[in-house]
């Protein structure tokens, strides 16, 4: 299984990865990671996607979603 570095778009202060890989079967898991201001805040595991394609849609999907609730969160 080879796996692919790969960078995502997010919004600022946040950054993030996501390592993509391929399966015996043929179908792409990954896990990424997202980060706000340099601290690590989730990892994001995206299971058996068919298409390389829809592996990185499931990563936007999840990581965007995360981020937007990240923002909802009452401050303390």
């Amino acid at each position: 299984m080879d796996a692919t570095p790969l960078a995502i778009d997010l919004p600022e202060h946040w950054t993030g990865s996501f390592r993509l890989t391929q399966t015996p079967t043929g179908t792409y898991v990954g896990m990424a990671r997202l980060s706000l201001g340099g601290v690590p805040r989730c990892v994001l595991v995206i299971t058996p996607q068919l298409t390389w394609d829809a592996a990185m849609e499931r990563v936007k999907l999840r990581a965007g979603h995360f981020v937007r609730e990240w923002g909802l969160r009452p401050r303390a």
